[in-house]
């Protein structure tokens, strides 16, 4: 009972916080002479802005300190960002954390004003929050104004918040430019002002050439755009210090390049999903160095077109053989263009040795450097000799295309302190990964256990410094979870806005150290509302992965660990026990080790007329071809002679209890966890599992309490101006559920 009236107590102090929000203002009634400045500092005149680059520039060393403890990961403190918003590198954004307030600085060639705003789903201005920045002509006074898009109209000029968040502490221009610097808090509790959390944002930008008075904003025309980030935490650059230092200036003429790329890759316009593997020499190292960063290199038919490559991952190969193999052969592929992968007539088998990451880029990144103590290792008298370069090129527009894409790989040999390693985690890729259609949001877990961490880790454990979180069109939601004794630890990475063309790596302000015995989940949720058919696991974006890539040290003989739904259990969930011309443990092979049917069931099962390909989409092709068309029931009796597929068709997916009971049912049941491990001296077989019971990890409250309603429905004039009688409504319905999940939780 105390504890439903302290809640309703909560309420009902939200509720008179709601009231005391004033109605937005009309249109701004833009100030002659601008807002006025908490802070104001003097100019001289050796200010030059000539060239953006050369004032915003920022150290980007991420400000590292190591702790004393022993175990304990890094922290970064101090770290200062910089991006070019734009491609011609006329809008300069810095940025920087201090306590709960973010800080900016713009450098624009414009000596008019300068827009910077935020949006979670788009990169409109419509219900966007923004301020205005610009320096009066007449006094040289710097100006911030808090505004918001408009809720209604699309192209309408800026309103004013009431709540002025954005505070001026410097800015002046000249000749060329303009430059201004502000801080709000991270999360302001204003309803037009975004918080500023870990989730992907989309940062938007724009300039134009007069100040803006009286209500005449000109037109930016052209001078606008959009970029999505991640504002929390910092971004490692090639050098790492000072550059006027003389040991960071060694440092960055020691460093090589060495690129790694595919040749005249043809993309014809049928390839829906192509992955291309190429065999790669390693560079000839005498000595151990460490790579030290990379960047990709991507292929382009023009300026404004978007490569075709999705993503890539470049492998280390072991020097494991295989029966009937020749080690020469190795020498033979580099000279080779390549093969598509996982191909069992045109990929060699030696090829399956490749599978320890050392560079992963997807759609939207710039690639990752490494924090100054740690390198992964490369050249050297145990150093790999053979490397694999794996490129997956998305087509859904049918071009055609030549691909000479890769990696530029940066090395040095000067030594850092740790040598750091690369692996995968999350949902093994199968069709035993199943979201179903119409979903506003379902959930996929995968597991990395104590079966590996047990073995795998060191005593003092492994520490995580960034992380790539991959998923496809599907995906709106991703989370690395790290579980230790019954008990959630806080989130390695979070996000809750994850935009499939934003895959940037995330490097952790706290390095992350997990134990021995600790789990590892990646958590993903997915949206399929306007999708008649359930969505699997699989490799073309039209299909799912739910998969997380860990940058860690210190370096482990460990290139993945995930898991997967048992086969079995699987099937059993849908209610299927047995299929024609098949024992289970048949089916468990096909899925285990990407059998072919027809190699354990006669053709004349499947001697069906085929459908016409030429009038099928990418999607039905898909469909045909999965294995999941190719099993038919024949336990229990009431489904028999349908294949699972179109027994999957045929459930009532839009009835929200069942859908989640079977979400609920993947993600709590049985789970099959597997080790992929480099080193051939160590094996460590699959492992049945259940999902782990654990006390899950609290956020701390949010600052503001009607944080709900803010994630809710976009604020608008209507909604911000609640009327007595519907706040009413609202609380009483709030209450009425609060009983009702007390009630629930007691049972």
């Amino acid at each position: 009972m105390k504890f439903l009236l302290t809640c309703r107590c909560h309420l009902f102090l939200m509720a008179y916080l709601l009231i005391a929000i004033r109605p937005p203002k009309a249109l701004i009634a833009w100030p002659h002479d601008g807002a006025t400045s908490s802070h104001q500092l003097h100019h001289s005149s050796h200010h030059n802005l000539s060239d953006a680059a050369a004032v915003a520039t920022s150290p980007e060393s991420g400000g590292a300190t190591d702790t004393s403890a022993k175990s304990a990961g890094v922290h970064h403190s101090n770290w200062h960002r910089m991006e070019m918003m734009d491609a011609n590198g006329l809008y300069w954004l810095e940025w920087w954390t201090k306590a709960r307030d973010i800080y900016f600085r713009v450098t624009v060639n414009t000596q008019g004003f300068i827009g910077l705003g935020f949006s979670r789903k788009s990169g409109r201005m419509s219900g966007a929050d923004m301020v205005l920045l610009w320096v009066d002509d007449r006094t040289g006074k710097p100006n911030a104004l808090d505004c918001h898009g408009s809720f209604t109209e699309r192209n309408a000029a800026p309103i004013q918040d009431d709540t002025q968040n954005y505070i001026v502490l410097d800015g002046f221009q000249n000749g060329t430019h303009t430059q201004v610097e502000f801080y709000r808090q991270i999360e302001t509790c204003d309803p037009y002002d975004i918080p500023l959390g870990s989730d992907t944002i989309k940062v938007l930008w724009a300039f134009g050439d007069t100040d803006p008075i009286h209500g005449n904003l000109k037109g930016h025309g052209k001078n606008r755009g959009f970029k999505p980030l991640h504002l929390l935490g910092p971004m490692f650059r090639k050098t790492h210090g000072s550059p006027s230092s003389s040991s960071a200036t060694r440092h960055q003429q020691d460093t090589q390049k060495w690129d790694v790329t595919v040749q005249n890759v043809t993309i014809d316009s049928s390839m829906d999903t192509l992955y291309w593997c190429k065999i790669i020499k390693a560079p000839s190292l005498n000595e151990k160095h460490h790579i030290i960063g990379y960047e990709a290199l991507l292929t382009r038919a023009s300026v404004s077109s978007q490569p075709l490559v999705h993503h890539m991952t470049l492998f280390e190969c072991s020097t494991k053989s295989y029966p009937g193999s020749d080690p020469a052969s190795w020498d033979v592929w580099v000279k080779s263009s390549g093969a598509v992968c996982n191909s069992n007539l045109l990929t060699p088998r030696d090829w399956d040795a490749c599978i320890t990451p050392v560079a992963v880029w997807s759609i939207g990144s710039t690639g990752q450097f490494l924090p100054p103590h740690v390198g992964i290792p490369v050249g050297g008298k145990s150093g790999a000799k053979y490397y694999m370069l794996e490129i997956h090129y998305d087509n859904p527009l049918a071009l055609q295309a030549t691909d000479h894409s890769g990696f530029r790989i940066h090395y040095s040999k000067h030594l850092r302190k740790h040598d750091g390693g690369v692996m995968i985690s999350g949902v093994s890729i199968s069709d035993t990964q199943l979201i179903p259609p119409g979903q506003k949001l379902y959930r996929n877990v995968g597991i990395c256990g104590p079966s590996c961490s047990n073995v795998m880790f060191p005593e003092d454990g492994i520490k995580i410094i960034s992380g790539t979180l991959h998923s496809h069109r599907a995906g709106r939601k991703m989370t690395l979870r790290h579980v230790r004794n019954g008990k959630e630890l806080p989130r390695i990475i979070e996000d809750d806005n994850y935009d499939y063309n934003y895959q940037q790596v995330r490097q952790l302000e706290n390095e992350t150290v997990v134990l021995p015995g600790d789990y590892i989940i990646t958590d993903c949720a997915y949206e399929t509302s306007s999708r008649k058919r359930p969505t699997f696991g699989g490799y073309s974006t039209k299909q799912e992965m739910c998969l997380s890539f860990i940058t860690y040290y210190p370096r482990i003989d460990l290139a993945g660990c995930y898991s997967m739904t048992p086969v079995r259990e699987f099937f059993e969930t849908f209610g299927v026990y047995q299929f024609y011309s098949l024992n289970m443990t048949d089916v468990e092979n096909l899925f285990l080790y990407n059998g072919n049917i027809l190699d354990y069931i006669p053709d004349t099962i499947y001697a069906k007329t085929k459908p016409n390909r030429a009038n099928m989409t990418e999607e039905d092709i898909l469909y045909e071809e999965s294995l999941l068309n190719k099993l038919i029931i024949s336990d229990p009796v009431e489904f028999h002679d349908r294949t699972f597929l179109s027994h999957l068709n045929q459930l009532p997916w839009s009835e929200p209890l069942f859908t989640k009971r079977v979400e609920q049912s993947l993600i709590n049941g049985k789970h099959m966890t597997f080790c992929r491990v480099s080193n051939d001296a160590v094996s460590i077989p699959s492992e049945i599992i259940r999902y782990p019971n654990f006390t899950t990890f609290v956020k701390p409250p949010s600052l503001c309490p009607y944080q709900m309603l803010m994630d809710s429905a976009p604020l608008s004039s209507k909604s911000i101006a609640i009327t007595s009688t519907s706040l009413k409504c609202y609380i009483f319905s709030c209450i009425v559920i609060l009983n009702y999940s007390i009630f629930m939780y007691f049972i």
